[in-house]
């Protein structure tokens, strides 16, 4: 594995931990604001998975062309 592929793990690994600090402090503070609160957390979930897939996916295709 280069080192570009390694760095980019390494970036995915960060937003995932920053989007889990963010969802966790949004999770304890919902508890003290009304009801009608919009989370963003959840809104961003959706297109942070399909990021990652994506993102995974690339480095297997480029994986798998590497070899042939």
């Amino acid at each position: 594995m280069n080192s570009n592929k390694k760095s980019f793990i390494l970036f995915i690994l960060f937003i995932w931990s920053v989007y889990f600090a963010w969802a966790l402090d949004v999770n304890a503070s919902v508890q003290t604001y009304p009801k009608g609160i919009t989370r963003y957390d959840l809104l961003l979930l959706p297109f942070l998975i399909i990021f990652t897939g994506y993102s995974f996916y690339l480095i297997l295709k480029k994986r798998d062309s590497d070899r042939t």
